[in-house]
């Protein structure tokens, strides 16, 4: 074989590419995810797209939400070799527990009743849309932790508009009280109605944050904490959890956007 056809050969080859995406929906029957990929550089742009999942058992250990990566061929709609994120070995000895009354995907959520910013009550029972939940707390010295998450709710804040009802819990109610969470509002411009920044005591914030895997404790003047975003329905049904950090907001708009009526 001339040199000529195996460059030629070595071309037209399917290429084997490593993905990075956040899972949307799943379909067990038909074998299939729908994904929000990151970009996969000189192939194709970041996108949601569905593939097929081979062997069609790696299903069974995703839900919407999920971090994953997996190989795809060019010219193929297959996915192989998928690896949840949230599951990666840790970077460091300390491993941080994991929450024991954490809700599942499909569960109703529990009502609670905590306090905004403008000093309102707010009960989860009386919102009727889809409602984004997250957990930060003001003091937080690291950059790319709670402010990153207060980030991503002012980019869908102002993507979707009335259509979305964010919640943002801090895990640090002694100092975040009323007044303080009405600053840090400002900060992020949230309109008091659509997006609201929640607080109560103590009790009451460590149950909520059970429900959705959140872990934190005080530690030298910090709060050492897990991070979650999750998406509710309007019949208070959990319908995605993200953990961690590591994805682009339009992934997290895109999960979203497929859990909007």
């Amino acid at each position: 074989m001339s040199l000529l056809w195996v460059a030629l050969l070595a071309f037209f080859a399917p290429q084997k590419h490593r993905v990075e995406a956040l899972v949307l929906e799943v379909d067990r029957a038909q074998g299939v995810m729908l994904v929000s990929h990151r970009e996969i550089p000189g192939v194709m742009p970041a996108m949601v797209m569905p593939f097929h999942v081979r062997p069609a058992s790696q299903l069974d250990t995703l839900r919407p939400g999920s971090r994953i990566t997996f190989d795809f061929r060019t010219g193929s709609s297959q996915a192989t070799g998928i690896q949840l994120l949230d599951l990666a070995a840790p970077t460091t000895d300390f491993v941080m527990p994991k929450a024991t009354n954490a809700l599942r995907i499909g569960d109703l959520v529990p009502d609670f009743q905590l306090t905004d910013h403008t000093g309102q009550t707010v009960r989860l029972s009386d919102i009727r849309k889809p409602t984004l939940i997250s957990f930060i707390y003001t003091r937080c010295p690291l950059p790319e932790v709670c402010p990153r998450l207060a980030a991503n709710s002012a980019y869908l804040h102002r993507r979707f508009g009335d259509r979305l009802q964010i919640l943002t819990i801090t895990l640090d109610p002694t100092y975040d009280t009323v007044p303080v969470l009405n600053n840090y509002a400002n900060r992020w411009r949230a309109d008091g109605k659509h997006w609201r920044f929640l607080t109560g005591d103590e009790r009451s914030i460590q149950k909520v944050a059970e429900h959705f895997g959140i872990v934190f404790w005080p530690e030298e003047g910090a709060i050492t904490h897990t991070s979650a975003t999750a998406i509710i329905d309007p019949d208070r049904k959990l319908r995605a959890v993200v953990t961690g950090l590591s994805y682009r907001p339009e992934q997290l708009r895109d999960l979203v956007e497929k859990h909007l009526r």
